[in-house]
């Protein structure tokens, strides 16, 4: 018993910040990649002599990619350590990202994309469910809130830097080569940092029955289940909106794009207050055995009431009154975002958390985060393009997003039981 209680996995409080610190500046890397390419659509579209349809397969290719390699890493991630997992994958993305920079052809862009996606695939199940278990589960969403913070922090320093680069060298490329480094770098750094057992026993190889056996029972969890049909349909309206709001104000108020990047690099930063929801989440479920769902169906309703005010006012309304709103709706949807982390953590078992992850992150990228984009982009060529096109195909996701209502309104009645089952005791690698 004493042995066991020495190789509990148990990290010290300097050491447990330190891997939340290297962990979000991977984080923040992921997400300023993917604003650059946002920031950088229209010139893009440009260069290549491209449609609306055909620039937003760029984003949407990216999350294929994501999609396809997600269940495989996290899988990994799993069963040879987030340490291993997260380095390969740190070192692919950012090796590519450079390479989108060096494209030529359409080909090339689309091929570094769907590779951008393929090394970034695993990254929030392995960095998520290290943070999960490294920190107490009391505090758990706003230790994921501040790790989600990254995400806004990244796509504001992508946008700001990605439109001053476009706007002084009038050349979309030099972006994705400084943004391409600094995840190398922190690769070799997460190498140092402590992790916990993988689920595996002593001598037993990567792909072993006994593992998928226990990923029989994690189909039955409901309250999963349906986790997994309402970050799907929440992802159709995010993705697509984080996608096309760049070009739509460009479209719209005829901003260019360093006055673009600057604006909703600004709105970015202010993002940061994103832990605050994971800190209210936390204090109501400390009141509720239901508060974190709770908290995540009012903050859905408010906001996709926020954004579909915001999309009637765009390219109406001066861009001073419709800015404010914008605001309100990005402040809205980040401060969900560690609550949509942490839902997977509190219903399933810790051996199989990362795998559980990819598999709910890749259903919901694939059908959320790689088609919103495109039916966006669709819908703005079969309905005369402009800024008034990208509104109607964005006006179009709002009634998808709000069926994520209705399946957390179901979750709500299974959560309880199914979060009292989970316990986050796990070993410390030797």
């Amino acid at each position: 018993m004493g042995d066991m209680e020495d190789k509990t996995y148990r990290v010290s409080g300097g050491k447990s910040i330190f891997i939340l610190i290297v962990l979000s500046l991977l984080q923040l890397s992921d997400w300023a990649d993917r604003s650059i390419l946002n920031i950088s659509l229209q010139a893009i579209k440009k260069s290549f002599n491209l449609t609306d349809l055909q620039a937003g397969m760029l984003p949407s290719l990216l999350q294929v990619g994501v999609a396809v390699f997600l269940i495989p890493t996290a899988f990994l991630a799993d069963r040879l350590g987030r340490r291993r997992v997260i380095m390969g994958m740190a070192l692919i993305w950012s090796s590519f990202t450079v390479v989108t920079g060096l494209a030529g052809k359409m080909w090339h862009l689309l091929l570094a994309r769907f590779m951008v996606g393929a090394g970034e695939a695993g990254y929030q199940p392995a960095g998520q469910t290290w943070l999960g278990i490294t920190f107490s589960k009391k505090i758990r969403t706003r230790i994921i809130g501040l790790f989600m913070m990254c995400m806004p922090i990244g796509v504001a320093l992508g946008l700001f830097l990605g439109g001053y680069l476009l706007k002084t060298t009038n050349d979309w490329r030099p972006a994705f080569f400084i943004f391409g480094f600094p995840g190398m770098v922190l690769a070799f750094i997460v190498r140092s940092l402590p992790d916990y057992k993988a689920a595996r026993a002593e001598g037993e190889g990567v792909l072993n029955i006994n593992f998928f056996r226990q990923l029989q029972p994690l189909f039955r969890i409901k309250s999963y289940l349906l986790f997994i049909a309402s970050s799907t349909f929440l992802y159709f309206l995010f993705f697509a909106v984080q996608t096309w709001t760049p070009t739509l104000i460009m479209r719209a108020y005829h901003m260019d794009p360093l006055v673009t990047g600057k604006v909703l690099g600004a709105i970015g930063l202010l993002n940061v207050c994103a832990p605050m929801g994971g800190i209210l989440a936390d204090r109501w479920q400390l009141k509720s055995k239901i508060g974190r769902p709770l908290f995540l169906l009012l903050g859905t309703f408010i906001t996709l009431a926020i954004i579909g005010v915001s999309l009637f006012l765009v390219g109406r309304a001066p861009f001073k009154i419709y800015l404010p709103i914008y605001l309100l709706g990005a402040l809205s949807s980040a401060l969900l975002y560690p609550v949509l982390m942490v839902v997977v953590h509190d219903v399933v078992p810790v051996p199989v958390r990362a795998t559980a992850i990819g598999f709910q992150m890749a259903i919901s990228q694939l059908l959320g985060g790689v088609l919103g984009p495109v039916v966006v982009g669709m819908i703005s060529d079969a309905t005369g393009g402009g800024a008034q096109g990208i509104i109607n195909g964005l006006f179009c996701t709002i009634p998808v997003a709000a069926l994520s209502i209705i399946t957390t309104l179901i979750l709500i009645k299974y959560y309880a039981y199914d979060s009292a089952c989970v316990s986050d005791e796990v070993l410390a690698e030797c």
